[in-house]
């Protein structure tokens, strides 16, 4: 895989997409940039979410609506409990789980197995304000 240079539209984005721990699709980070005075095309977000995720300085999910959302994230393997009206994401980790996971893969002979837990919610200030 051949790694792109750093451009200041990818800069730009992962800027915009550092700013909360919110997951946002790519239009919502679109309208932000051009809302904040950056002359972006939308494909060029796209491009720019693509090679973040790809260099692991990003997560991307569906969202329930199946819609790909983005966010900056730690670099460790982890989880994410999400808010169904503000997207706002907390990160977690499955004490026991993952050794959980392996046992089983290895017991049905499967080797090189990955997996993705995304919760999705109402958070504490949403549900205040319903």
């Amino acid at each position: 895989m051949t790694q792109r240079r750093t451009t200041w539209q990818k800069t730009a984005v992962f800027e915009a997409l550092s700013q909360d721990q919110v997951f946002v699709s790519a239009q919502e980070l679109h309208q932000k940039l051009l809302l904040a005075g950056q002359k972006l095309g939308l494909t060029t977000v796209y491009r720019a979410l693509t090679d973040l995720v790809e260099a692991g300085q990003a997560d991307v999910l569906a969202g329930e609506d199946n819609e790909m959302l983005y966010r900056v994230c730690s670099n460790e393997h982890h989880h994410h409990l999400i808010c169904r009206k503000c997207g706002t994401a907390v990160e977690f980790d499955l004490d026991g789980f993952e050794s959980e996971v392996s046992a089983l893969a290895i017991k049905h002979g499967y080797k090189d197995v990955a997996h993705s837990i995304e919760l999705f919610g109402i958070c504490e200030k949403c549900g205040m304000s319903a």
